[in-house]
């Protein structure tokens, strides 16, 4: 006959084992879960250090360009001021040399062939032209080129000499003045000398 003390004990013994390898199962199946916890939040510290790190690089990137391009800017600002001071001392001295030319004798025939081209363009019709006050001793010389009625005035504006005629009737202006010609040639001198900035 089997024993009762030995019966309970084989079945206290089989609980205990099983109860034991349920503890393991569950331990495993824990330590499994905390390994793909782990991994997960691995990866995903790793993104978000990664998105980080790319986000200080992106703002220190625009911190340098932005630097860069400030600098750039202030540099092509003094380039300007060194340019534009440069070709207004040459324009200066060029300003002093045709006034100087405006004192000669040559001048003088100089100043009858604008007048000459202007009454081409006027085809003898009635105008008023425009000259500097200095010039205006020569007002017979300049009318005696045409045909139509002529006034000649002073013309505060025109500094260092020649012509400008208006013909109303042909609503019509001609400049043949020192002045507008070395105006016009500012341009032509910044291109040509090779002083673009860009």
């Amino acid at each position: 006959m089997i024993n009762e003390n030995s019966k309970s004990g084989k079945f206290s013994e089989a609980i205990k084992r099983f109860n034991e390898e349920e503890r393991a199962k569950v331990i495993a199946e824990l330590e499994e879960k905390k390994k793909e916890a782990i991994s997960e939040a691995e990866q995903s510290a790793k993104y978000e250090a990664d998105r980080y790190v790319q986000k200080l690089i992106s703002a220190k990137k625009s911190e340098i360009t932005g630097k860069y391009a400030v600098k750039n800017l202030e540099a092509q600002g003094e380039l300007f001021k060194a340019r534009d001071k440069m070709v207004k001392e040459i324009f200066t001295r060029c300003e002093k040399e045709l006034s100087d030319y405006s004192e000669t004798p040559e001048y003088k025939e100089k100043l009858i062939g604008y007048a000459r081209e202007i009454a081409s363009a006027f085809e003898g019709k009635s105008c008023t032209l425009y000259v500097k006050n200095d010039d205006l001793k020569f007002e017979n010389d300049i009318k005696s080129v045409f045909e139509g009625e002529v006034k000649v005035e002073g013309d505060i504006s025109i500094r260092i000499g020649g012509i400008r005629g208006f013909c109303d009737e042909l609503k019509l202006v001609a400049d043949n003045t020192l002045d507008s010609k070395l105006d016009s040639k500012k341009s032509w001198f910044v291109e040509n000398a090779d002083l673009k900035i860009s």
